[in-house]
């Protein structure tokens, strides 16, 4: 009885090993299989998140790029009128000393003749 259940025992575990082996064969080729395509996929993936990365890049520099031409024209129109500006207030600065001179002069003029 002891050599049936030893020898019933030594089969189940041979059919195992023997079934076990191929299964795992079957199995890593399998998984070799899976983990090449994830792989695959993972590379279309960087590479699609690489493209959008550069065109997202490409984008922020072409709106960057306007906005600083924007700041040098809007600088530029600020400059022209703070010269404008400036160039009327000297403007006005010169006629009121002329008109506070000739004032000067007509007051001397007139206390000279009196």
């Amino acid at each position: 009885m002891k050599k049936v259940f030893l020898s019933a025992v030594l089969l189940t575990v041979f059919a195992i090993t023997f079934t076990s082996c191929r299964d795992t064969k079957k199995k890593s080729e399998e998984t070799g299989e899976q983990i090449e395509e994830t792989m695959d996929e993972a590379g279309d993936k960087a590479e699609e998140a690489w493209d959008d990365t550069k065109d997202a890049a490409e984008d922020t520099w072409d709106e960057t790029k306007k906005a600083a031409d924007t700041l040098k024209e809007k600088g530029e129109e600020v400059l022209d009128s703070a010269k404008s500006k400036v160039k009327k207030a000297g403007e006005e600065v010169d006629k009121a000393v002329d008109d506070a001179v000739q004032k000067t002069v007509d007051e001397v003029n007139e206390k000279t003749e009196q």
